[in-house]
């Protein structure tokens, strides 16, 4: 670690992309102070302000990779902490468009480890940074400047706790980590600072989640299920196996289609999606849990200018780009712009805005048109469908059903999702010549597959993964 060059920067927000913010920090500042309106409990459960840590999360490959390169060691400790580790392909259920993929062993190291576990961990390895310091049941209320109003000086506060003695805190730099509901903007209004351009789909997806004791030989074993929902069939769901042996299920519908909470209702909305298994699950698994339920109305993503923002302040993750949750994009991409944070913070911090809104912009505009194109695939939705959204969404239906006979196309879309590899290396040649010879096949029967002989070790599949090999 080099040693720091600036004083004091605050962070506000201390869900998971707020620590990894505060983790980057604390390389470059003397201080740093991530303010959190919510309470910090001692034990890995959901926070009251963050619901959606309630329903099913993805730690795509790539995120966990570069979670694990600020803290080495997190694999393993979550690994310790009961999280279930296996092979994306290997030892998942994947149906998409109706199609059930063909099993294979893809390389791709799954770590299933709840949000409440992932954020209470990332807090711990935090806390345990000597120049930082978290404190919750403290919240932000405005952004101070410098007279000119050109660069920050400091955060407002209020509700704060005794280890705060004044209303304000002097801060050089302010990360911005407070989610989709960030109030930043309103803040630097009064100042002369435009709102950014927003961008919105409305979606209108409602999740139901309910948790349920998990026996090893449930499912054959395997570690999980995804079902993908169709236009015709605006419902899928999750299960995924978590620590204190336990699953949780997420199912969602789109619109009016909303999966009911209670246990006899949710069952019949599993076992209704383009596939079994869900419902075949739930069917045979004790339920320790009432329940819950989430609602998205909207995916937003702002397109900010650093022109157009005080020196010193960065906004991050959610408070850019709140995506689908459906498609596990979000803690990953934050750990992507953790690192890239990072680099800009090398040099002057000032210009550390610019540097990064420009770094993370490829990243969001792929992740954000990957989500954006799925979700228009349902009729229903309004947004603007181009013709290049709709050719991708045309050969995308074209690698599901090719990943029902050949694993290796499979675990190229793996791959993709896993933010391992671009979209675009689905139409590589080798690619592309089996994804056009399946299609020419009679289609599959929906029938289960059998899983493979092979297994990969933790350390193997987090090689390959990573290696791409």
């Amino acid at each position: 670690m080099e040693a720091p060059t600036h004083s004091h920067a605050a962070v506000i927000g201390g869900g998971i992309g707020g620590l990894l913010a505060a983790r980057v920090l604390s390389e470059r500042f003397d201080r740093v102070t991530v303010v959190e309106r919510d309470g910090l409990p001692d034990a890995p459960i959901a926070r009251r302000c963050v619901p959606q840590a309630r329903h099913a999360h993805a730690l795509t490959a790539r995120g966990r990779t570069a979670i694990e390169e600020l803290f080495p060691g997190f694999t393993h400790d979550l690994v310790g902490f009961g999280a279930p580790t296996g092979d994306l392909q290997s030892d998942f259920r994947w149906v998409f468009d109706g199609h059930r993929w063909a099993k294979g062993t893809s390389g791709v190291h799954l770590l299933l480890a709840s949000r409440p576990l992932v954020e209470w961990h990332l807090r711990n390895l935090v806390c345990a940074l000597p120049n930082v310091e978290i404190i919750g049941h403290c919240v932000a209320t405005g952004i101070i400047t410098d007279p000119r109003r050109h660069a920050v000086t400091g955060l407002a506060l209020s509700g704060r706790s005794n280890r705060i003695a004044d209303d304000s805190l002097d801060a050089d730099l302010i990360v911005d980590a407070s989610g989709r509901s960030s109030q930043s903007q309103g803040w630097l209004e009064p100042l002369g600072y435009p709102r950014p351009e927003e961008e919105k789909l409305s979606i209108h997806l409602a999740y139901a989640t309910r948790r349920y004791r998990r026996e090893p030989s449930q499912i054959d074993g395997d570690l999980g299920i995804g079902v993908g929902s169709l236009p015709t069939l605006p419902r899928g769901g999750l299960a995924l196996a978590q620590e204190n042996d336990s699953w949780i299920i997420t199912l969602a519908g789109y619109g009016d289609d909303e999966p009911p909470l209670d246990a006899e209702g949710f069952a019949a909305f599993a076992a209704s999606c383009p596939a079994p298994d869900l419902g075949e699950l739930i069917s045979e698994a004790e339920s320790i849990d009432d329940g819950v339920r989430y609602r998205v109305p909207t995916t937003v993503r702002r397109h900010f200018d650093a022109a157009q923002l005080p020196s010193g302040y960065v906004p991050f993750g959610d408070t850019i780009c709140s995506f689908n949750p459906v498609y596990g994009q979000g803690m990953s991409v934050a750990a992507l712009e953790s690192l890239i944070l990072r680099d800009c913070l090398v040099t002057d911090h000032r210009q550390a805005t610019d540097r990064f809104l420009r770094a993370i912009r490829p990243i969001l505009d792929q992740a954000w048109e990957t989500s954006c194109n799925t979700d228009l695939r349902m009729p229903f939705i309004e947004g603007k469908r181009t013709a290049r959204a709709r050719a991708t969404n045309a050969y995308i239906a074209r690698v599901h059903r090719a990943a029902a006979t050949d694993p290796h196309v499979g675990n190229a879309f793996l791959r993709v999702i896993s933010l391992l590899d671009p979209p675009t290396s689905l139409v590589r040649p080798s690619t592309l010549t089996r994804v056009l010879w399946a299609n020419r096949l009679p289609r599959q029967a929906n029938t289960p597959t059998s899983r493979p002989t092979d297994s990969v070790p933790l350390d193997a599949a987090s090689t390959n993964a990573e290696t791409g090999t």
